[in-house]
Formats: C-alpha cells, sequence, structure tokens
C-alpha cells in the first residue's frame, strides 16, 4: 500500500523569475548569517551599521517517500560585493561522504568553487545552461561575479546532510576578488 507521500510530485519552475511554485521551504541569507565568510572584516562592519543586506535566497522542496529521498533547492544569489569580495553562499560538504549533487546554473555568471579536506581546489566558471556534478567529499560554494542575480538549481539526497562547519572554520583557499573590474582569486589568508 502508498503512503501519502509515495505519489509523484510536480513543482513548475518560473525561468525568467527563478522561483518555482509550490515551495515548502523558503530561506533568506543576510550578510549577519554570513559575516564571518568575508575576509575584510571592517567592510561588514560598515556595511552591518546602515543594513542587513540580502545575499541570496534558498527555496527547497523535499520529495520523501516511504522508500526514498530527493530534494530540490533552488538558490537566487544577488549581485554585490562586501568590500572587494563578491556575494557567495556560506558553502558546505556533505555530512555523508558518500553523497554527491548535481547544480544546473539558470541565470546569471560566476564561479562554483570545490574544495576537498585536504584543501585541493578547484573553481569551475559558470553561466546559464553550465550543469556540474559535485562529487562526494567536495566541499562547494557559488560566488555571483556578474551584475544580474546568479540562479541555479540543486538536486541531492536529503540524507547527505549540510556541514557548514569546516567552512565556517578555515573558508575556501582561494577568495574571489574584484581587481580592474574584474574577478581576481587571491590565496585566503587563512590558508596560509
Amino acid at each position: 500500500m502508498l503512503n501519502e507521500n509515495d505519489y509523484p510530485i510536480s513543482v513548475q519552475f518560473d525561468f525568467a523569475a527563478g522561483t518555482f511554485d509550490p515551495v515548502l521551504i523558503r530561506d533568506d541569507r543576510r550578510l549577519s548569517d554570513l559575516r564571518m565568510m568575508y575576509r575584510d572584516k571592517d567592510a561588514v562592519k560598515r556595511t552591518l551599521s546602515c543594513e542587513d543586506p540580502l545575499i541570496y535566497e534558498l527555496w527547497y522542496y523535499p520529495f520523501e517517500t516511504s522508500k526514498s529521498d530527493m530534494a530540490l533547492g533552488v538558490t537566487r544569489l544577488l549581485p554585490g560585493k562586501i568590500g572587494d569580495e563578491y556575494h557567495m553562499t556560506k558553502g558546505h560538504i556533505h555530512e555523508r561522504d558518500d553523497q554527491p549533487e548535481i547544480y544546473f546554473c539558470i541565470k546569471g555568471a560566476g564561479y562554483l568553487l570545490l574544495q576537498t579536506s585536504d584543501g585541493e581546489f578547484r573553481a569551475e566558471p559558470w553561466q546559464a545552461g553550465t550543469i556540474s556534478h559535485i562529487p562526494p567529499m567536495w566541499a562547494h560554494r557559488v560566488v555571483n561575479t556578474a551584475d544580474e542575480m546568479l540562479v541555479f538549481v540543486a538536486s541531492y539526497h536529503l540524507s547527505a546532510g549540510h556541514d557548514y562547519r569546516p567552512i565556517v572554520d578555515k573558508g575556501f583557499r582561494k577568495l574571489v576578488v574584484e581587481r580592474d573590474g574584474k574577478p581576481t582569486f587571491l590565496a585566503s589568508p587563512r590558508w596560509e
């Protein structure tokens, strides 16, 4: 006998807005939620003394059945910088080291930053239409280097979990900053 959640479910994605309906969970991430991620602590303090800007929105739909789980996530990452460092997602690694994830960039441009716990680093250039497979054991973060919103869709198992602690503690090996109007990678002082 099928449970209530064992029936097919569909949501409708709006490509222009970068949203879907129905959405079960919506979470906004503001600078105050990400203050520890940015290198320029003075820029963070100056900004927060005037406002607490929205950096990105998360839209979730967990698909849970009696035999499986999958999640649909959409992130809408606003353009902008804190100091000279571009807006970015908090970043995470999965709690289960056997769980991959798929990201599909729908709109905008930037980078998908990837890093192993040993510090092996990769930056995948992103533009609308890029689909990235994130293997297990790679932390990941998205950086918006464009003047428009960056929107991406994520698909993963809910059981993968999210571990933010390694990113909060040490961040990624490289920072993405603006130099002469272009994105540039700098070594993170937290890894030196």
